[in-house]
């Protein structure tokens, strides 16, 4: 997707919406924190927000409390938009193939927590015209099974070791979040033309959709449905519970914490 320097969405700069949606691509939030990201009132970011819910970039969680959002498939789309000029067939096909050696390479280093299970492209790049928005790809992360006995402590170490390299984390979630992070940052090589989607959250819209798997490994795991809750949102709670003092088990059915 490409956006043009005057264009706008739901009256607002396309730029600034993007900044929005990049900001929660892959988190539940609220009415109240995309006011803090968008620096204006909650009444101005109330009215967006209806505006992009009707718009089908965002769309409300029923399984979280009143008032809770995320965005859908278009609105990640619009996250990963850029505002650069499209790039050159031979371009892409370049950077798509040097994509790919990094997928190898991930799969080859067992010092990585998660292993790229599959890799399918999508959008303008199967059109086969010679100019390019940019290369839309959605990536399947699974686990390494060698590191299943103690998951828990492997994320915290893997972002204890970015800590000591300088990293900085905002809070607990994203401590834990930092493995998958950094592969996807390692995926996506630095540079602009790719724009990378979580396959495990847009397989339903994907299989409707004119695609193309370019990797796949026999040994990934199979896409797992979503419970309702977040495995973020139940380690939150574990932390909360360990805080104020209550240390009984509460483990959720699938639950990897």
């Amino acid at each position: 997707m490409r956006l043009t320097p005057d264009q706008e969405i739901a009256g607002c700069p396309a730029t600034q919406v993007r900044t929005l949606l990049r900001r929660f691509n892959q988190e539940f939030w609220t009415v109240k924190e995309a006011a803090k990201v968008l620096k204006t009132s909650e009444a101005h970011a109330r009215r967006l927000v209806y505006s992009l819910g009707k718009l089908g970039y965002i769309e409300v969680v029923r399984q979280q409390r009143p008032g809770t959002w995320r965005n859908t498939m278009a609105g990640n789309a619009l996250a990963n938009a850029t505002a650069a000029h499209p790039i050159s067939r031979p371009v892409a096909d370049r950077l798509l193939k040097e994509f790919l050696i990094r997928v190898r390479n991930v799969n080859g280093d067992p010092s990585w927590l998660y292993r790229v299970g599959r890799v399918v492209v999508f959008g303008s790049y199967l059109n086969h015209q010679q100019w390019v928005g940019d290369i839309d790809l959605a990536i399947q992360l699974d686990r390494r099974p060698e590191f299943a006995k103690s998951w828990p402590e492997a994320l915290l170490a893997r972002a204890d070791a970015a800590a000591r390299r300088g990293r900085r984390f905002q809070g607990f979630l994203e401590r834990l979040s930092w493995p998958e992070t950094e592969v996807r940052r390692y995926l996506r090589g630095g540079g602009r033309g790719l724009s990378l989607h979580d396959w495990t959250k847009e397989e339903a819209w994907l299989q409707r959709a004119s695609h193309k798997v370019l990797f796949e490994e026999k040994t990934s795991t199979p896409v797992v449905k979503s419970t309702g809750r977040s495995a973020r949102s139940r380690a939150m709670d574990r932390k909360k519970d360990r805080d104020s003092g209550d240390c009984r088990p509460k483990r959720t059915r699938g639950c990897p914490f």
